[in-house]
């Protein structure tokens, strides 16, 4: 089942922002957002929010050229 999976997946890492799960299972942000607050009411992983701005291309650590967003960070608790 895809929401076990997506559990699993931050499992493994430890830690994975928003961005990362969803490329992951290749789906929308919208979808895994919910799956992943399933598992914050559960109390098995934390969500964390970061202040520092991240690349939405992957192609650079700082600029004003592309936009930049902040993705929140899932953390395993368990």
């Amino acid at each position: 089942m895809l929401i076990t999976s997506i559990r699993d997946y931050i499992q493994l890492r430890g830690r994975a922002n928003l961005l990362d799960v969803a490329r992951h299972f290749r789906l929308p942000e919208s979808a895994v957002e919910p799956m992943l607050n399933f598992w914050v009411n559960k109390g098995v992983i934390k969500l964390v929010n970061s202040n520092l701005l991240t690349c939405a291309g992957k192609q650079c650590s700082a600029c004003v050229s592309c936009n930049l967003v902040v993705y929140p960070n899932y953390v395993w608790v368990q």
